[in-house]
């Protein structure tokens, strides 16, 4: 199986909503651009299905990746933020619940957040994987980053996928 685990693209931080409360701000103009590049970096990689947390700006991330690709987006309340004080246990059993419920397919997709990606990302690769530095918001994975992750012989390996191509 290929995982593609995609963190939302750039959301509008000053929006007068709660970032943490449903339904969360949308994306910015760049944000949205940024959806579109996904949409066209990921059009040739096999993508059978596509979930997404319910926040709108990740349901906006995930839409035209969806579209393009003739699918059906499954809202996923699992791949959901990180509320304030909820327990890495809780995030990564959540999240691993979650990619799990896509096990039946060969290439799929999830677009959720910083955090919780971070965790799945970690508890797949039993963690071994290298994240990058943080980011000036305390997080390892940027707007729109991609990773692919292929579970071979019974391991998960994670590479993270340039804006200019998909690592397959």
């Amino acid at each position: 199986m290929y995982l593609y685990v995609i963190r939302h693209a750039q959301p509008d931080y000053d929006a007068p909503i709660p970032y943490h409360t449903p339904p969360g701000p949308g994306l910015t103009e760049a944000g949205r651009a940024q959806a579109a590049a996904l949409a066209t970096l990921l059009s040739q990689a096999g993508i059978e299905r596509v979930a997404s947390s319910p926040l709108r700006r990740c349901v906006e991330t995930a839409t035209p990746l969806a579209e393009s690709l003739g699918l059906a987006l499954a809202i996923d309340a699992d791949l959901r933020e990180s509320p304030p004080g909820e327990p890495l246990i809780e995030v990564r059993a959540r999240m691993l619940r979650a990619a799990l419920a896509l096990s039946d397919t060969r290439v799929a997709a999830i677009v959720s957040h910083a955090a919780p990606l971070t965790e799945l990302l970690r508890a797949l690769t039993h963690d071994e994987i290298v994240l990058p530095a943080r980011d000036r918001r305390g997080n390892h994975l940027t707007e729109c980053m991609i990773w692919a992750l292929h579970n071979r012989g019974g391991r998960w390996r994670a590479t993270h996928v340039p804006a200019e191509g998909i690592a397959c």
